[in-house]
């Protein structure tokens, strides 16, 4: 059975090594290039778990770390598709070869966007792998130049702007 919890300290050293699967999964890296990246992960994970700017949640099967994603928060000026600003970043969505193609990745995204909203994100980003893209997409996630984004409260801001900033041909 799968059991699902925000991950702590504690587990910072396996989600790094995680993190690095991950990345190889798309990238070979040298060895010496694998080891700075599990360092700058933990260190990464640990300053955001402290200052709340960064938490991850955890799928376990007897005990074990099977998959994880990551939910960086920030704030950006308040504007038109986002009036708090407050944006969240979803990332390290990775579940371990064994343990593909039972649910547990669209569980924790699913999980992780529900944390977003209840932070009140009116914003969500991620960058979708070819593998990972139907899962976003079910949720509403839509291209944009530089990532996928949902706004899980609505796009109003935005389309007023758009009514509003429409072209009159006047000089």
């Amino acid at each position: 059975m799968i059991h699902y919890r925000k991950a702590d300290r504690e587990d910072i050293h396996i989600l790094a090594r995680m993190r690095v699967s991950m990345l190889c999964e798309e990238t070979a890296l040298t060895e010496e290039y694998k080891e700075e990246l599990r360092n700058n992960s933990k260190q990464y994970m640990i300053r955001g778990l402290k200052d709340s700017s960064f938490m991850a949640l955890v799928a376990e099967s007897d005990g074990k770390i099977v998959a994880m994603s990551g939910l960086t928060l920030y704030i950006l000026p308040p504007n038109d598709w986002c009036p708090n600003g407050k944006t969240a970043y979803i990332g390290n969505l990775f579940t371990l070869p064994d343990y593909r193609r039972q649910g547990i990745a669209a569980k924790l995204f699913s999980l992780m966007v529900e944390e977003a909203k209840n932070l009140g994100c009116e914003r969500i980003q991620l960058h979708a792998t070819d593998r990972g893209r139907p899962i976003y997409e079910k949720y509403g996630f839509e291209d944009s130049p530089d990532s996928m984004a949902y706004y899980p409260f609505g796009k109003k801001g935005r389309a007023l702007f758009q009514e509003k900033s429409t072209f009159s041909g006047r000089d």
